[in-house]
């Protein structure tokens, strides 16, 4: 029997940063419920009802910043701020509307995938085919296929594990990967259902790829075939790309937003004590002295002592009142302010202090790090995309065409000002044959001068369609000896 629900080691190891991570990006409501987890009991050894109602009542005045999530969707911000650069072939433009099959674009597939590469640092892609009543290993004829296409399906860390590289012929080469994922069982109420597990395993056998699916606890696959492209070809490769926050292979990357969900963290800790401390000191505590017996202080003061300025008390000859209140601990307040600082250094840029006034050069500087990953994010993502689409295109044509297929995700984060010296520039590396007139329209896309979804082709055929410019012709121009 195949143990096909065996977890990796090391995707036990890093469940638990990811677990953190996600916890923080969904907010307050997700880490309070895991309670001492991340807000351990003042007196743990203490099992007391009074101890449960204080600890409850701790949990419930800390206050979670949620500056992991806020940050997370910044960097997603950042990279989305312009569209991406895409351009396909005509057998698979209906990716770009239509990416998993599920009506998610390409584009919002991939802003899935910059997110989950901010949460846990990993990911990948799995191209498919959709299954017909066909012999396995034989690709359905047109009319059986028809209305069907391939499509790249998205998966997140936590469904991922278990997978191996092996060299083979000098290669490194993924052989194995599985998936652990939910399906519904209708139990004949068209509104209610139940969730199981199954488990989709991808293997390289021989050179040739295999795809199974096992439902929970059972022995025989539900799905066992050897896919073929367009032309019955069998693949002589797993349709599996992982991505990464360092690079794109089968090994864990660590999580960008790990170090800035562990000093959130804390933070909410030093949250909880400040709450806390300043829940009891803020209130006054009526202190006296009397020298009248008990019971004579019981008779002048039958409804005994309550604070307010409605009533008058007696307390006997040399009696005295005041009121007491304890100052706030500056400690815990320190301790949140610096970690503040620390997720500001980290990336948090919502938590500033107020007054810093700089200018977009010393942002750019300071923030030079936290682009650099980000950047390297959006790189690896598109390239593993671009991975997919040319297998998605052996299953739709047969025939990969990799420099016909654009996807490039924008990693300029700030606004890059071009003016018109710069623009003269670049024409003129052009007219002198230094870059190509591609490189210009790239550069000016990304200096938000020319729209980012304005194809090369589109900006040529609607120059085609224009009447001639008169006046000089640049392109006759010379360099002036």
């Amino acid at each position: 029997m195949a143990n096909y629900a065996y977890i990796n080691p090391e995707y036990s190891e890093a469940k638990k940063s990811w677990d953190l991570v996600k916890d923080c990006v969904t907010g307050s409501r997700a880490v309070k419920k895991k309670q001492t987890a991340y807000l351990p009991m003042p007196d743990p050894t203490n099992s007391s009802e009074e101890n449960k109602a204080r600890y409850q009542a701790l949990l419930n005045r800390a206050m979670f910043l949620n500056v992991t999530g806020r940050t997370r969707q910044g960097l997603i911000g950042a990279v989305f701020r312009k569209s991406a650069e895409i351009n396909l072939p005509t057998d698979i433009d209906y990716v770009q509307t239509n990416a998993s099959g599920d009506g998610v674009s390409l584009e919002q597939l991939s802003k899935a995938a910059i997110g989950e590469c901010l949460d846990t640092g990993r990911g990948g892609f799995f191209v498919d085919y959709p299954n017909t009543d066909t012999e396995s290993g034989v690709r359905p004829t047109k009319a059986q296929s028809a209305g069907n296409n391939a499509h790249a399906h998205h998966y997140i860390a936590d469904q991922i594990i278990n997978w191996r590289e092996d060299v083979i012929n000098g290669i490194k080469k993924l052989t194995m990967v599985a998936f652990a994922e939910l399906y519904h069982v209708d139990d004949g109420d068209e509104f209610q259902f139940e969730t199981k597990t199954q488990y989709r395993g991808l293997t390289l056998e021989n050179g040739v790829y295999r795809h199974r699916v096992w439902r929970e606890s059972e022995d025989v696959p539900i799905l066992d075939t050897r896919p073929t492209d367009y032309n019955g070809k069998t693949f002589d490769h797993i349709p599996f790309y992982f991505y990464g926050s360092e690079n794109n292979d089968a090994c864990i990357d660590k999580s960008p937003l790990e170090d800035l969900a562990e000093v959130n963290i804390l933070h909410y800790g030093n949250s909880a004590t400040v709450e806390e401390s300043g829940f009891i000191s803020s209130q006054p505590t009526l202190i006296f002295t009397t020298d009248a017996q008990p019971s004579e202080f019981s008779e002048w003061n039958p409804n005994g002592i309550q604070i307010g300025s409605t009533s008058g008390y007696c307390l006997g000859k040399v009696g005295t009142a005041q009121m007491l209140q304890a100052s706030e601990g500056n400690l815990s307040r320190t301790l949140m302010q610096d970690k503040e600082n620390q997720m500001l250094m980290i990336g948090a840029r919502i938590v500033q202090q107020s007054g810093q006034n700089e200018t977009a050069e010393a942002a750019r500087i300071r923030y030079s790090s936290d682009n650099s990953v980000l950047g390297t994010i959006a790189g690896n993502v598109s390239e593993a995309i671009k991975s997919a689409l040319l297998d998605v295109q052996l299953y739709m044509s047969g025939t990969p065409t990799p420099d016909a297929i654009v996807f490039w995700l924008n990693q300029e984060f700030f606004d890059e000002a071009m003016d018109a010296q710069m623009i003269l520039a670049q024409v003129q590396l052009w007219q002198q044959g230094i870059i190509a007139k591609s490189d210009i329209r790239t550069n000016l896309r990304q200096a938000a001068i020319i729209d980012a979804d304005r194809t090369d082709k589109d900006i040529d055929t609607e120059r085609e369609a224009e009447p001639p410019v008169s006046g000089v012709n640049t392109d006759t121009i010379e360099e002036d000896e």
